[in-house]
């Protein structure tokens, strides 16, 4: 039992000791305590009216005034699923010496802390004060091992950082004491003078040293106090707040599957795309009508395209694809305004690369955000290197360009809104629902009924993961979808005596971009340097300089590295910009020792 009480304090010393790291004093130069007086009266309802007059001897170690670290809750050694609380009232501090008497009380988890003083008022001399409060929780009545009513307080508790002299304590209770005890030391194994005088237990200690604390015991014939309990609580662990029995079972069960049936129920109707009812895949109304709209049924067959989607662009196919314009889609804008003549690529095959503009092809017109690009790659120059492109110079080239990408696909009529936009309201409303699925869990703990929230953390967890299926395809974004998957049907099918040429056409180059997105540029770029090698189609790679086509390997590679490289570029730039903008009771008969309730600790600051 003993042994038990002594690893109680000590974990109760830990405790405490991590609450005073927030103190600007160090532990080792904490004010020494010569003279430590305590009166405790005992009402007969077992509230326990403190006062304590001593002196902080600042003479040794400069300091603002004492510090008290007063425990609220204490673990109960004899059962492990609760705790004793003690409810403190009626603080009131003074000094007969004149010394700040200014109190800042703050609750920090399992203590109360007094901190004594003013910031701006520092002391060299010996300063008086007296501290008085109210407790309950103290007393135990009719204690099965003593037959007592006892009062177990540590007087002094393990987590004081000042030493003590002079230390006396007296106990008054409403009849006569019956019997006493003390105990002081790291592990409570030594005894202190106690001694009765009628309803008064008086104890003497010459000193202590740091965090050695005092245990005091008084003890009263049973029924002194009227049977007064001591206050106890169910601890805040795991285990008993989310208690698992048939009530809470069946409240958590039915919420958790009312949580899926909703998350099923609006996958269902806000996560499928609309489409064009009774038209085949691909196809829209005729001019002038609206054409009947539902959602998706299932997965749509694919028929084969030979061309893309009229009117749509590499990098605006990439983000109806995937309902994201991510960093490939920029790279193949990129290549694309090469291949139309708006500026021509210069690259080693390996990370490093040169864009160099040109000047504007009479007819070609560029689309809003292609202009914008250009402005944002070049600034104003004729050329901007790999290295130059990661600069912060360059930090919203990325950005810009995938905002605008999300814009022009709205502007077509392929998404209702922005699908950022559209996927961020589900995300927001599903954290707000964990968070309040947590909240509840943290206020039903201690009646054990925290399992009932689970439902609520399911939904809001739920809702996070198919947001995603939000970012839905208006049925014109639908149509526009088939004919891509149909397109890039026949770019990855296609081979040599298959492939449809065009008159004054490079097939090769104004489809490579399309290729990339879709990411068979590999075996796009291989298939051309096979016919360039048999002669029977030359590429037109003016665009480009580096790897020759001819060399089908190394230019598929070399492309890789490419699209690789001015997305890595653009990312550092961005990472750039970023940057740049930056102790216990066992519940045991106190007469045994081992440690009492109460105590905690103090110092000075």
């Amino acid at each position: 039992m003993t042994k038990l009480r002594a690893g109680l304090s000590a974990l109760l010393l830990a405790l405490l000791s991590t609450w005073l790291l927030v103190l600007p004093a160090q532990a080792d130069d904490s004010a020494p305590i010569t003279n430590y007086d305590v009166k405790v009266n005992l009402t007969p309802e077992g509230v326990a009216e403190v006062q304590i007059d001593f002196t902080m001897d600042f003479a040794q170690v400069r300091g603002r005034g004492p510090y008290f670290v007063l425990p609220t809750t204490q673990k109960d050694g004899a059962n492990p699923e609760e705790e004793y609380v003690f409810r403190y009232s009626n603080i009131d501090v003074d000094s007969p010496t004149g010394a700040s008497t200014r109190v800042h009380r703050e609750s920090k988890g399992d203590v109360t802390l007094l901190r004594i003083g003013d910031e701006d008022r520092v002391y060299s001399t010996p300063q008086d004060y007296t501290v008085t409060y109210d407790v309950e929780g103290l007393i135990v009545s009719d204690h099965p091992e003593s037959g007592l009513d006892e009062f177990n307080w540590d007087v002094i508790g393990p987590a004081w950082e000042s030493t003590f002299q002079n230390i006396s304590v007296r106990v008054t209770g409403p009849t006569a004491v019956s019997d006493v005890a003390c105990f002081y030391g790291r592990q409570y194994q030594n005894k202190c003078q106690a001694s009765i005088s009628g309803n008064t237990a008086a104890y003497t200690l010459d000193s202590l040293g740091r965090r050695e604390p005092m245990q005091v015991v008084a003890g009263f014939p049973a029924g002194t106090f009227g049977g007064v309990e001591q206050i106890k609580q169910k601890r805040l662990t795991l285990g008993n707040a989310f208690d698992i029995n048939p009530a809470t079972g069946a409240v958590a069960g039915g919420g958790a599957l009312a949580a899926i049936a909703g998350l099923v129920a609006i996958r269902r109707r806000h996560g499928r795309d609309d489409v064009y009812l009774g038209l085949t895949p691909g196809l829209t109304p005729a001019p002038g009508e609206k054409g009947n709209i539902g959602q998706a049924s299932g997965k749509a067959p694919v028929t084969v395209q030979f061309h893309p989607p009229k009117g749509a662009l590499p990098g605006e196919i990439g983000t109806l694809l995937d309902t994201t314009a991510d960093d490939v889609d920029v790279s193949a804008t990129i290549v694309d305004l090469a291949v139309r003549g708006f500026l021509k690529i210069e690259s080693d095959g390996g990370k490093q690369f040169t864009l160099h503009a040109t000047p504007p092809p009479q007819g070609e017109k560029l689309a809003d955000y292609e202009s914008k690009l250009l402005q944002d790659l070049f600034q104003g120059s004729s050329r901007v290197t790999a290295a130059e492109l990661r600069g912060v110079s360059r930090q919203s080239v990325l950005a810009n360009a995938r905002s605008a990408l999300y814009n022009a696909v709205v502007q077509k009529g392929w998404f209702k809104s922005n699908p950022i936009s559209a996927q961020a309201g589900p995300m927001v409303l599903g954290f707000i629902v964990i968070l309040a699925g947590l909240g509840t869990a943290f206020l039903l703990a201690r009646s054990g009924w925290s399992l009932i929230a689970v439902p609520l953390i399911i939904f809001g967890a739920g809702l996070m993961v198919i947001s995603g299926k939000f970012r839905k395809r208006t049925a014109l974004g639908s149509a526009y979808l088939a004919q891509a998957k149909g397109f890039e049907l026949y770019l990855a099918t296609a081979e040599k005596d298959t492939l449809r040429f065009e008159e004054n056409e490079d097939i090769f180059s104004k489809y490579l971009p399309y290729a990339m997105i879709f990411g068979i540029a590999d075996r796009w770029s291989n298939l051309f340097a096979q016919l360039g090698a048999e002669g029977v189609y030359r590429a037109d790679t003016s665009w480009y300089v580096g790897a020759d086509l001819m060399h089908g390997f190394a230019f598929a590679n070399a492309m890789n590295n490419l699209t690789e490289s001015m997305s890595s570029a653009m990312q550092a730039a961005q990472a750039a910009g970023v940057a740049a903008s930056t102790a216990g009771s066992s519940g045991g008969s106190g007469f045994s020792g081992g440690g009492g309730f109460g105590g905690g600790g103090g110092g000075s600051w």
